[in-house]
């Protein structure tokens, strides 16, 4: 990938010049004013990239017409012809998958993978020790759905990024046309710099240009986004089945154990059960059970939906029983228990620093209605404006939070004001 500087008077001469020097698949990664000029930086040349890089695994290229397309191109290496029938063919399909073993974009010896993260998967001569008995042929899978999932948040960042860039072209009033009162500048630089979506930018720039003082805009703004954003009280009345999902590493486990140790505390040990459901990470089990010790909760540990419900039948009496889910393939699992518990109650944990692909992704999921979305990581350096921007198209209600990924720390109720007041209250300038 090669980066070339544009300069030009204004955003829309520059936008000409690169559409017209690099054509359509340049993608613009700054864009600044320097002396009085705009400065746009723009990576070119993607896709011959990736091309050369994979030229050093002719096997991984063989028969791929340069011209396709990104999205073709990482397509073509993620769905198998056949379905492996043995070993070596499991080991083969396993290696085939671009993101599974490394960057796609540098040249690497496919005899010499690196070692994958210890939680999530294992090198492949060592799943059958490791997995109570389970054949590679299953860790192949699981290696191949976490790649899939990879390239789909990648295709998606892409998408939302050219789609940002479409909607910087359309609307002037960001950097200009609508003019701003000079005493409102550094909200509109802190709003730049803390990485507010663009179509979040849009709303602030028309409330800011309502009002007279920096206060008023901030106040405005705040309840704008606070009443865009319905939210449940959960913690207050927790009872009945309830499962939590989401991502790899989002703090899926984390979440489920504070909200279990505070059930516990309120309707006794012997009235909550954690349940962990078909999470085959290396760790995953025993991370669990020294979170439900944590916790002062009893651990149970299932693979299959039958299973499950016979659990489940035997836990009828408890207040609460907590599900925590398997990070892959999250969407067909989360349909499964939906069909086999209707009554169940489904929460989205979401790590309140991910990108906005990566909360579309669960939230527009087809067929699921979450009863909730639940915050992870809700730091004080963290600017939550993609979540938030996500939030408000959705209109899922959000329900808890959780600041230190340390479940002595509780969870606590979360409201789309307290979220707006959070993230305004964080912005770098010394008015707020």
């Amino acid at each position: 990938m090669e980066l070339q500087r544009i300069l030009a008077s204004d955003t829309r001469t520059a936008m000409d010049k690169v559409f017209s020097l690099y054509g359509e698949d340049a993608m613009v990664v700054a864009n600044n004013k320097v002396k009085g000029q705009t400065e746009i930086i723009v990576a070119i040349d993607l896709v011959r990239q990736v091309t050369v890089a994979m030229t050093k695994t002719p096997a991984l290229v063989q028969g791929l017409p340069v011209e396709k397309d990104f999205g073709s191109f990482i397509e073509s290496h993620l769905s198998p012809a056949d379905e492996p029938d043995d070993h070596a063919e499991t080991t083969a399909v396993a290696q085939s998958s671009p993101l599974a073993f490394g960057s796609l974009f540098e040249p690497r010896d496919l005899n010499k993978a690196p070692p994958l993260d210890p939680l999530v998967a294992t090198p492949l001569d060592q799943v059958e020790a490791s997995l109570d008995g389970e054949n590679y042929k299953g860790a192949a899978e699981r290696e191949f759905l976490k790649a899939r999932e990879i390239v789909d948040l990648v295709k998606r960042e892409l998408e939302i990024m050219r789609g940002e860039f479409k909607l910087a072209q359309q609307r002037e009033s960001w950097s200009g046309a609508l003019s701003v009162p000079e005493e409102m500048r550094p909200l509109i630089e802190a709003f730049n710099e803390t990485g507010m979506p663009m179509g979040l930018r849009s709303l602030a720039v028309e409330i800011i240009n309502q009002n007279n003082s920096m206060l008023d805009a901030l106040t405005q703004i705040c309840e704008e986004i606070g009443s865009s954003i319905p939210a449940i009280n959960l913690l207050d009345n927790l009872a009945g089945l309830h499962i939590i999902a989401g991502s790899s590493g989002a703090g899926k486990t984390l979440m489920a154990g504070r909200i279990a140790k505070q059930a516990a505390a309120n309707y006794g040990d012997n009235e909550v059960a954690l349940i962990s459901f078909n999470d085959l990470r290396i760790g995953a089990w025993t991370q669990t059970q020294i979170i439900g010790a944590q916790a002062g909760v009893e651990t149970f540990r299932v693979n299959s939906v039958e299973t499950l419900l016979q659990l489940i039948d035997e836990l009828s009496t408890r207040k609460l029983t907590i599900i925590d889910t398997s990070g892959v393939d999250v969407e067909k699992q989360i349909m499964a228990l939906i069909k086999a518990m209707p009554q169940a109650k489904k929460h989205l944990v979401l790590a309140a620093d991910a990108s906005e692909a990566s909360a579309k992704r669960h939230l527009h999921a087809s067929g699921i209605e979450w009863d909730s979305v639940m915050l992870s990581r809700l730091e004080a350096r963290v600017h939550p404006w993609s979540i938030i921007h996500t939030l408000m198209a959705n209109k899922t209600p959000v329900s808890v939070a959780a600041i230190n990924p340390n479940i002595t720390e509780p969870a606590i109720p979360l409201t789309g004001n307290n979220l707006a007041q959070q993230a305004l209250s964080q912005l770098p300038i010394h008015f707020v």
